[in-house]
């Protein structure tokens, strides 16, 4: 079973729509983590009284946290402090799959060998296996651009719903 790891960005999009059911039922886990920068980053907002309500979803030790040390690539200073916190626990966790929604923090991410997915890529992979009827795609669409102002490719929008 996969360690499922979420950036800040991809989860507050799925809080944002009540869909975080589906990480769970695509990964067929029954725990994912954020590091407590995601946390940190979500706290100020009104999505932290929905994550609290999510009991699978637990805040990573900060104390077994990898200290965050300099990795050559200065693309790495760049990102965020939760995209951070996220690629250095998916690099020091086996198995890990990293879900975040920053093309920036997705491309290092790969570029360190983690296993990442997107929002689109995600939601491609929840409907190949089923888990995702047209309709409700349609509507998960329509409430990611409603509620995240989270925009699909036309190519990507057609092969979701197809």
């Amino acid at each position: 079973m996969p360690t499922i790891l979420l950036d800040t960005d991809f989860l507050s999009s799925f809080l944002k729509i009540d869909r975080c059911d589906l990480i769970r039922a695509l990964y067929q886990v029954d725990q994912a983590f954020i590091p407590a920068a995601v946390h940190r980053e979500l706290a100020p907002t009104d999505l932290l009284t929905r994550l609290l309500s999510i009991s699978w979803i637990h805040v990573w030790p900060e104390e077994s946290t990898p200290v965050e040390s300099s990795p050559p690539d200065p693309g790495f200073g760049a990102l965020g402090p939760g995209e951070r916190a996220c690629i250095l626990l998916a690099r020091s966790t086996s198995d890990s799959v990293l879900l975040t929604s920053d093309n920036v923090a997705r491309r290092f991410a790969q570029t360190q060998g983690i296993t990442v997915a997107s929002i689109p890529a995600f939601l491609l992979a929840c409907k190949m296996a089923g888990l995702v009827e047209p309709e409700e795609m349609a509507r998960i669409i329509e409430d990611l651009k409603v509620k995240d102002f989270f925009e699909f490719k036309a190519e990507v929008r057609r092969q979701l719903l197809a």
